[in-house]
C-alpha cells in the first residue's frame, strides 16, 4: 500500500473508532533538523490542546507485516492514554506575562534547521542554534513543549533578547540540569528497560517465552559490561550532562556556572561531546586524548546510533576554565 493511501485508511478507521467527539486531519509537520513527519492531529471539542501521532514508523511497521487493524487498535490506544487532560487552558498563552514562567531554551543543529528559524526567534551559539519554547508539565503528559515563533513575539510584543533573558532565568528551576558517570546513566536505562520488558511479561498468553526475552536483555547488558573500558580513574570516566526530565537536555550547557563546577571539581579542562539533542558527554582533558579519534568517534556515533531528528552535531566542543567559555575543538 503507498504512504498517501495508508493515511487515509489509518484516517478513516480511527475516525469510526472515535466518532464524531474526534475531529481528524493527517498533516506534514516539520520537525528537527529537517524531518518532515506525517502526523494524524486529533482534536477534542473537550480541550484546546490538539494531539499529534506520528504515523511514518507505524507505515514500516505495516511494511514489515503488522496487522493493520493492530496499527489501528495501538493508535485509539496511545491517544486515549496520553489525550490531553481536559481541564488544560491554553488562555495563558495569550499574555506573555503568564508564559514568562514556563519559558525555556532548547538548542539545535543551526544548518539544519534552516528553514525553520526562518519562523522562530533564535540566537547563534556555535554551529548551534537556541530557540524557545513553553515547558508544560503534569502527570499525565509529563514534559511536553510549545515552541515559539514570530507569530507570539508579536503579539507579546517582545523581543529575542527578553526571552534569552527569562528563559536562562527560568531554566535552572523548571528544568534543573543532572550530572551523572556514564555508568550510572547506562544503569538506569538498562533498569527501565528490564523492567518495562517485565512489566509487558504480565500481560503476554505466554510468559515463558517472554521471560527468554528478558533473559537475552540481561546477556546483552552482560556483554556490554564486559566490553565496556574499565575507567578506574575518575579523570577519564565519562559523564552525561542533561536536564531532570531528560528533555532537550543538551540545552543545559548553557546554565550559568554548571560547566565552572564540573571543571573546578575534578581539575581540568573539559571536551564536550553532543551526544543527542537531549543530553551532552563531558570528558575531562588530562592530555591524552587525540582530537581526530574524538571527532571520528562522535561522527560514528551519530551516524550509527543517533536519530537523524535528534542529532545535535558532528563537532567535539571544549570547556577552558580559564576562559569560562565554550569552543569548536
Amino acid at each position: 500500500m503507498e504512504f498517501d493511501k495508508f493515511l487515509e485508511k489509518v484516517k478513516n478507521a480511527v475516525q469510526a473508532y472515535f466518532g464524531d467527539k474526534i475531529h481528524l486531519t493527517v498533516s506534514n509537520v516539520l520537525k528537527n533538523n529537517g524531518v518532515t513527519l506525517s502526523g494524524l492531529i486529533f482534536m477534542n471539542e473537550e480541550s484546546d490542546v490538539a494531539s499529534t501521532i506520528y504515523l511514518n514508523g507505524l507505515y514500516e511497521e505495516y511494511g514489515q507485516g503488522k496487522p493493520f487493524s493492530e496499527i489501528i487498535r495501538q493508535i485509539c490506544s496511545i491517544y486515549e492514554e496520553n489525550k490531553p487532560e481536559p481541564d488544560l487552558n491554553m488562555d495563558f498563552f495569550h499574555e506573555y506575562v503568564r508564559v514568562k514562567p514556563k519559558l525555556a531554551c532548547r538548542l539545535i543543529n543551526y544548518e539544519k534547521n534552516r528553514q525553520l528559524l526562518n519562523k522562530v526567534p533564535h540566537r547563534k551559539f556555535m554551529d548551534l542554534a537556541v530557540v524557545y519554547c513553553c515547558i508544560l508539565m503534569s502527570d499525565r503528559m509529563g514534559c511536553a513543549c510549545i515552541l515559539i515563533n514570530e507569530s507570539h513575539t508579536d503579539l507579546w510584543e517582545v523581543t529575542e533578547e527578553q526571552l534569552w533573558q527569562d528563559a536562562m532565568e527560568n531554566m535552572p528551576r523548571i528544568l534543573p540540569p543532572e550530572i551523572s558517570s556514564m555508568d550510572d546513566f547506562m544503569f538506569d536505562i538498562i533498569r527501565k528497560a528490564v523492567q518495562d520488558r517485565m512489566a509487558e511479561t504480565v500481560e503476554m498468553e505466554n510468559p515463558e517465552e517472554d521471560e527468554d526475552g528478558c533473559l537475552a536483555i540481561l546477556d546483552g547488558v552482560a556483554d556490554f559490561l564486559v566490553g565496556w573500558p574499565k575507567r578506574e580513574n575518575s579523570e577519564r570516566k565519562m559523564y552525561i550532562l542533561t536536564n531532570k526530565q531528560h528533555f532537550y537536555g543538551a540545552a543545559s550547557v548553557l546554565y550559568p556556572e554548571v560547566l565552572e563546577k564540573y571543571a573546578n571539581e575534578f581539575g581540568h579542562d573539559f571536551y564536550i561531546f553532543p551526544s543527542s539533542v537531549h543530553e551532552v558527554i563531558l570528558l575531562a582533558d588530562t592530555g591524552v586524548e587525540n582530537k581526530e579519534h574524538l571527532y571520528d568517534m562522535v561522527r560514528e556515533v551519530n551516524g550509527q546510533n543517533v536519530p537523524q531528528e535528534e542529532l545535535l552535531s558532528d563537532n567535539v566542543y571544549y570547556f577552558c576554565r580559564e576562559s569560562g567559555r565554550i569552543t569548536i575543538l
